[in-house]
């Protein structure tokens, strides 16, 4: 079970970072809504309202990943100590996996990017 939770923060990850890296290029590379001297339109991600959604899902992003290299330290220790006959490290393995396994896929499925 630890396993498959810490493989689906690791692929949630993953896929809250490609989501948010088409976000983040879209808006740079778009441009909206003309300038009034007839020069170039400016860049949706300049303004503050396309910062302000875009930025907080890019820095969960980032953590997520973080958190999921994390998740695969943990397992490879826990597997470790598994095999020395040690189970201390086996309750806060599964309470973080199973937290951060329903953290992560939350605000992937809600991410609107």
């Amino acid at each position: 079970m630890v396993y498959v939770r810490q493989t689906i923060v690791s692929d949630a990850s993953t896929a809250m970072s490609r989501a948010v890296c088409i976000a983040t290029r879209y808006s740079a590379v778009r441009r909206q809504f003309g300038a009034s001297n007839g020069g170039l339109e400016s860049q949706v991600i300049d303004y503050k309202t396309q910062q302000a959604r875009l930025f907080p899902l890019l820095a969960s992003a980032y953590a997520f990943r973080f958190v999921g290299e994390w998740l695969k330290w943990l397992y490879t220790d826990v597997m470790k100590r598994l095999q020395a006959n040690d189970f201390s490290t086996l309750p806060e393995a599964h309470a973080c996996t199973a937290g951060l396994k329903s953290l992560t896929t939350s605000a992937t499925a809600v991410c609107d990017y």
